[in-house]
């Protein structure tokens, strides 16, 4: 994207030049863009790992939790230099049984595989997959409050629907919203949702309350992004650029709320 185009987005959140130019720098330096000069004019790119964690919360983000589960675990036993390895898994919503050893019901096991293949062969975890027998044992649910903290995120979960449930509510009530007012409102929106869905292990319905508040959030994240999808879109279209024109739609693999 070029840099003019995104300026000129950010601006509509009293961001300037100098904040935005910093904010691209830091997540050069960090691996996530790398840039390119196009004459006087500047192009920045994702690199090949960052397009990986992009995808990663891409899918944590639109896809919405594990529509079905048969009792299978993934453990993974960590090499003994794990810190960073361990933020990895963790971002992954792999919960801590031990040190050095984690565990998800249903991982994405697109991203898992992912996150092991950028890492050097001596810093791969030991990934072992099983099931648990028939049945659900009061186990189950003292190993979920053990290895995550779902209290805080359904609160967390239960103030994202307090702001944009009247959002929601309007939209379905008839709200046509511009186009640069629909794009803000999408990007605000899920800035918010994935600042709580990327720290949710997504688990299984059958280990979570039957009032889990994460289910709702989806719905309503779903429900807004839908109707502000193609008038947000209009203004992408038109406004933002990359060395060749107008931008590429997304790829069809990563669809948004399927």
């Amino acid at each position: 994207m070029l840099i003019a185009d995104l300026i000129a987005l950010l601006e509509a959140f009293s961001l300037n030049d100098s904040q935005v130019r910093t904010a691209l720098s830091r997540l050069v330096a960090d691996g996530w863009l790398e840039g390119k000069r196009l004459g006087r004019r500047s192009l920045y790119r994702v690199t090949r790992i960052g397009r990986h964690r992009f995808e990663e919360a891409t899918r944590r983000i639109y896809f919405g939790p594990p529509r079905q589960w048969r009792g299978d675990w993934h453990i993974a036993i960590l090499p003994v230099e794990h810190d960073e390895l361990r933020k990895d898994l963790g971002w992954l919503g792999f919960g801590t049984l031990a040190p050095g050893v984690m565990l998800h019901p249903a991982p994405d096991t697109t991203s898992l595989a992912s996150v092991i293949r950028d890492l050097p062969p001596a810093g791969r975890p030991l990934v072992i997959t099983g099931k648990s027998l028939p049945g659900d044992s009061p186990l189950l649910l003292a190993l979920v409050e053990r290895c995550w903290d779902c209290a805080e995120l359904s609160t967390a979960y239960q103030r994202f629907l307090a702001t944009f449930t009247p959002l929601r509510r309007a939209l379905a009530n008839g709200l046509e919203p511009t186009p640069l007012e629909a794009l803000l409102s999408r990007i605000i929106l899920i800035h918010d949702y994935r600042r709580i869905v990327l720290r949710d292990p997504m688990l299984p319905a059958r280990l979570l309350p039957r009032d889990w508040s994460g289910r709702e959030a989806f719905g309503t994240a779903r429900d807004i992004y839908r109707a502000l999808r193609d008038v947000a879109e209009r203004w992408i279209d038109t406004r933002l650029h990359d060395e060749g024109g107008p931008l590429p739609p997304p790829r069809p693999g990563l669809r948004r709320f399927p």
